[in-house]
């Protein structure tokens, strides 16, 4: 059944109307008509069943028939920080981050970051970026969107690490491998991923300095978008909902 992401509150017997990019995605590629059964979304959570009972020229009306709580929720919470790549490689790690279950993604500026973003370029990828997570919800079947946070500088990024979260560095000058994680955990995790040319040295004894811990996944070394997904799936397999 086909799901849709809706922006405003959704309650039983509601109807509501599809806005111009889910009405266009469901007329145009989905091909969805009259008496269509299809599921709604707005991130609280739950999953709102209904039926298509109108079709105008551009919009789609939708009747919701029942509401049941989604259980694909990953069950630890994983902060994503990952610097700015081009558009192509970044969209992708916030795609397949979404669909690995991700609770927050943390876009960041490093020294050898190869994108420079004003602040009104900034506004219009933040933009596309959350578009691109809601369209990753739909595909995979979540029902919360993982929070894709305003661009920092890495000055900024010691902001979002505690003492009691597990905090991770991926950088391949390492000796501690992803085999010594610990055996059970079920706390916040934070994972740090530097740009194509890596963090520079004084950006890893910063990130060392605040409680990160450095490890490497085996000899190869990761692209920037290959590491998170890499790391993020060996963490669902070892605390999370990866059987």
């Amino acid at each position: 059944m086909h799901r849709f992401y809706h922006s405003n509150s959704l309650d039983l017997n509601q109807i509501i109307s599809l806005d111009e990019f889910a009405s266009h995605h469901a007329l145009r590629v989905m091909r969805v008509k009259v008496d269509d059964f299809l599921i709604l979304f707005n991130g609280d959570g739950f999953e709102y069943r209904g039926r298509v009972s109108d079709i105008n020229k551009k919009t789609i009306n939708v009747e919701i028939l029942s509401k049941e709580k989604n259980n694909n929720e990953s069950t630890i919470n994983i902060n994503l920080f990952q610097s700015i790549s081009s558009n192509e490689k970044m969209d992708m790690v916030i795609q397949k981050a979404t669909e690995l279950g991700v609770s927050s993604i943390q876009p960041i500026f490093t020294s050898r970051s190869t994108i420079k973003l004003s602040l009104e370029r900034a506004k219009k990828r933040l933009i596309h970026w959350r578009q691109v997570s809601i369209s990753a919800c739909e595909q995979s079947g979540r029902s919360k969107i993982p929070t894709i946070k305003s661009p920092i500088g890495f000055d900024q990024v010691s902001e979002g690490i505690t003492t009691n979260s597990l905090n991770l560095l991926l950088h391949p000058d390492n000796l501690e491998e992803s085999s010594n994680l610990p055996n059970e955990y079920s706390g916040d995790i934070n994972i740090f991923i530097g740009p194509e040319g890596g963090f520079n040295q004084d950006e890893v004894l910063l990130l060392k300095k605040q409680n990160c811990t450095n490890i490497q996944l085996g000899k190869r070394i990761l692209r920037t978008e290959t590491a998170p997904l890499a790391i993020i799936a060996i963490l669902q397999y070892k605390y999370g909902d990866f059987a």
